[in-house]
């Protein structure tokens, strides 16, 4: 499955290629989308949903692979917080870091980081009230109404990618 940006591209156009996993869990969509809306900002991109168990070759062809691929290379775009990337995945996630690859390179990005915290903190099974809160009307509660209301993938990131562009104009 994939996903296009909202924008529209003349025929023949080369799309960056962003994989995650089939699926998707809040870590997956968010650090999807930060990759389509500033890591290729300006550039037309797709997001394929793929199987956790990504082919290697489909891996070596893709501009982005987060949060799927146990790989941890931010020069080459591979953002996986799962072993052997990490020994422990719950010490970081791939929101995260793709997220201070972005803030360490100069993007505009700060304002990202209360939902970088939150969605870290659902991924990682932590407790805050920030976590409780988003579970309730934040980001998870969103991300679980729209896996509810929607049986194609693609749709429910379509309108998390909604979602996210009209919540963080707000932080």
């Amino acid at each position: 499955m994939k996903v296009s940006t909202t924008v529209t591209y003349p025929p023949g156009i080369i799309k960056k290629q962003i994989i995650t996993h089939a699926d998707p869990d809040l870590d997956a969509i968010v650090s999807a989308w930060i990759a389509q809306d500033f890591l290729f900002k300006g550039h037309a991109s797709e997001v394929l949903f793929v199987s956790r168990k990504v082919p290697e070759k489909r891996m070596q062809h893709a501009d982005c692979v987060v949060d799927v691929g146990n790989t941890y290379i931010p020069e080459n775009y591979r953002f996986d917080h799962k072993p052997p990337a990490f020994q422990n995945r719950n010490s970081t996630c791939a929101t995260r870091l793709i997220w201070e690859y972005l803030r360490d390179t100069g993007a505009d990005v700060a304002h990202l980081e209360p939902l970088v915290q939150i969605t870290y903190q659902g991924d990682t099974h932590r407790n805050s009230d920030a976590l409780k809160q988003s579970r309730i009307d934040g980001p998870h509660a969103e991300l679980k109404k729209l896996k509810s209301g929607h049986t194609e993938t693609t749709e429910v990131y379509r309108q998390m990618v909604l979602y996210l562009r009209s919540y963080t104009k707000n932080l």
